[in-house]
């Protein structure tokens, strides 16, 4: 840099400072937000037709509804348990699929609950590209090794 071009940019850097602090000095302050209390809460919560309790009363009122709620752990069939539900397919993995595929595709028939979890355990486990063509047979009962150890 030449001695002229080194004047000339901290001259422009002297101006936008001193711009910059007279708009910032010259600016009004900004208006003070009112200030919260009973009163004004209550007055907004009216507006919007709503109401404040304690938090004792919202105990009870939990308390009350939990009691009056049917619990959802008891099946709504009384005397059978509840059974899962075990899905069966066949994949059948083509040359050039993507391993991606294969995850949705075992998402997509329920086989698996999320793809991306079951492609995070093959990349970890250095098998997403060990994955094999052919046709498998596959069920929701398989666990994620099991799933690996078919596919590969």
């Amino acid at each position: 840099m030449t001695n002229n071009t080194l004047r000339g940019f901290s001259a422009g850097m002297i101006l936008a400072t001193g711009l910059i602090a007279g708009v910032y000095f010259t600016q009004a302050p900004p208006e003070k937000e009112a200030e919260l209390n009973d009163n004004t809460v209550n007055t907004y919560l009216h507006s919007k037709n709503m109401t404040a309790i304690t938090t004792e009363e919202l105990q009870t009122l939990k308390a009350s509804r939990t009691a009056a709620a049917p619990k959802a752990s008891e099946p709504a069939t009384e005397g059978k348990p509840a059974e899962k539900v075990v899905y069966n397919t066949t994949l059948h993995v083509s040359r050039g699929m993507s391993t991606g595929e294969v995850c949705d595709f075992l998402e997509k028939e329920k086989i698996i609950k999320d793809g991306r979890s079951f492609l995070k355990y093959l990349r970890s486990h250095k098998l997403e590209g060990e994955v094999r063509f052919g046709s498998y047979k596959v069920n929701s009962k398989m666990n994620f090794k099991k799933l690996a150890d078919t596919l590969t």
